[in-house]
């Protein structure tokens, strides 16, 4: 499992030069739901 930084760090690298903060945010949240849902996948299986 990687590190909240680690993966920050990977975002950054796969976005383009010129996105805004907000773009930054919404990836992080799209990330973030996803997460839990797979976690909360695996607990109900």
């Amino acid at each position: 499992m990687q590190t909240a930084k680690n993966e920050v760090a990977d975002l950054l690298k796969r976005l383009p030069d010129n996105c805004t903060l907000e773009d930054v945010q919404y990836h992080l949240y799209v990330i973030q739901k996803i997460e839990r849902g797979l976690k909360d996948c695996v607990i109900t299986i």
